[in-house]
């Protein structure tokens, strides 16, 4: 929310610096970087980010604190799926669990690709084409 009111030029500006920065300190260390956002639908919470659109910008705010676009994707699945011992899923691997989202584009090189969701699987099951 305050992205947009930013772009329309009344909120102040955004300045990522700190955390940046932090994000960089932190993967320097060797600290495992997940990605993660405040997406809620709480009322009555000054700022509600939305589900789904928020990760993309989780993911290009990582790619801007210098991890790499697949360094970025690993932060959003497979390493959240280690750290909290989710071995079901995290992979693309025979018998785990099939949530997966088919992308158009290569966000291994340009994590913005994460937009283009073409189709969408939830345990195996097909929920969507936008395509």
């Amino acid at each position: 929310m305050l992205k947009v009111l930013s772009t329309l030029g009344i909120a102040p500006k955004l300045d990522y610096a700190h955390a940046e920065a932090s994000v960089a300190l932190a993967q320097s260390a060797g600290i495992t970087v997940l990605a993660g956002t405040d997406a809620n639908t709480e009322p009555l919470v000054p700022a509600r980010p939305p589900y789904g659109e928020s990760l993309h910008d989780e993911l290009e705010l990582l790619v801007a604190a210098g991890l790499s676009p697949a360094e970025a994707l690993r932060s959003a699945t497979t390493e959240p799926a280690r750290v909290f011992g989710l071995t079901d899923r995290g992979s693309v691997t025979p018998g785990l669990r099939a949530d997966l989202v088919l992308i158009e584009g290569d966000p291994t090189q340009d994590i913005t690709a994460t937009r283009n969701i073409r189709e969408t699987w939830i345990g195996g099951t097909q929920h969507g084409s936008s395509g």
